[in-house]
């Protein structure tokens, strides 16, 4: 038998704003890529569209997808209020995941960072992954405690690419390469 899971409160207010706003930011940003050239913009991720362009655009598209949905999945008041927007906005951002996660693993082969900081974002990936299934699976049955908790968990990774960058920023500021600082921001 399972334990219930302790209840989680919804976000107050000023938290809310706090992961939201970083996190669709980050999802704009990222976007830039459609209207200016990749390798002016993303140079790293550049590098990689010859050896893997559909990991490349998969992760460019589907990651930030997640990115800015993931605030809309925490907002009380529009699950509340829009119970079936929830769910459809929720497979999308449980698709964009999975096709996110596949993308990011195709793209460990020819990344620029060290083993260990591809068996970080590897990790990343799969976690990722298993979370929202697990948070999704436990909403099929009707388990909505359960659900909410691994949701939570699903949200807090898909917001590794905002800690990410706010990680790179300073190191890279001092002087580190963006494959230095994948030894942190990886893990």
């Amino acid at each position: 038998m399972h334990a219930r899971p302790f209840p989680i409160p919804a976000p107050s207010r000023p938290l809310f704003w706090i992961i939201a706003l970083p996190a669709v930011l980050v999802a704009l940003v990222s976007w830039r890529v459609f209207v200016l050239p990749m390798a002016a913009v993303m140079p790293e991720m550049g590098g990689y569209v010859g050896a893997q362009p559909i990991g490349v655009w998969g992760h460019v598209i589907f990651g930030p997808v997640a990115l800015a949905l993931a605030p809309l999945q925490l907002w009380t008041g529009f699950r509340s209020r829009h119970p079936r927007l929830h769910r459809w906005s929720g497979r999308i951002y449980g698709l964009s995941i999975l096709l996110g996660a596949i993308s990011a693993i195709s793209l460990l082969p020819v990344s620029i960072a060290s083993p260990f900081a591809r068996a970080g974002f590897g990790t990343l990936a799969v976690l990722w992954v298993a979370t929202t299934a697990i948070g999704i699976a436990a909403a099929r049955r009707g388990d909505f405690a359960r659900h909410k908790l691994w949701m939570l968990r699903s949200v807090a990774l898909t917001w590794a690419a905002v800690s990410l960058r706010l990680i790179m920023a300073p190191l890279m500021a001092a002087g580190w390469t963006v494959a230095e600082t994948y030894e942190l921001t990886a893990w």
